[in-house]
């Protein structure tokens, strides 16, 4: 199979069309245009304030939670047009997450914080949670710093460790 016949046989995840959208009266994202294949890897870039974490924000609905946001166009997520008919959010949101530049845990514990993706795909047993969050936080080198305190505020956590 050659390159074009590869290129075009990647099925679209999200297909977004003429899209803008509203704080109030600030037009703050403009006839957005934009496809993102599977297994591609897209950048979003541009300067501080142009909207780029806005944009990612509306591709998996966040920015709704925004007063006075106003959203217009197709977003298209596999067959569904997010912005038209009714979308389960906690499933969009399972498959579309973001990680931001600076930390934003939940009002929780830390360990609540840790396992928080695994309970919502359907992890229930105690121990084999235990066990997720024991290997996260290794993984991430946190498990010495914090394993006595799983049970503590995840906003009383620095910075960096939660990021």
């Amino acid at each position: 199979m050659n390159a074009v016949a590869t290129e075009t046989a990647k099925k679209e995840v999200f297909r977004v069309n003429d899209m803008n959208l509203w704080y109030g009266q600030h037009h703050a994202l403009k006839h957005i245009d934009l496809a993102i294949r599977e297994h591609e890897v897209t950048a979003i870039i541009g300067p501080s304030g142009c909207g780029k974490s806005t944009f990612i924000k509306t591709l998996n609905l966040m920015v709704k939670t925004v007063p006075g946001v106003k959203i217009t166009g197709d977003m298209m997520y596999k067959e569904d047009n997010i912005l038209k008919g009714r979308v389960d959010l906690v499933e969009l949101r399972k498959n579309v997450g973001m990680v931001f530049q600076k930390g934003n845990p939940f009002p929780q514990s830390i360990f609540d914080n840790v396992v928080y993706g695994p309970r919502i795909h359907g992890v229930k047993s105690k121990q084999q949670l235990k066990e997720i969050a024991e290997k996260a936080l290794r993984d991430v080198a946190l498990w010495d710093e914090v394993k006595d305190r799983l049970s503590a505020p995840a906003l009383g956590l620095s910075g960096g460790q939660q990021q």
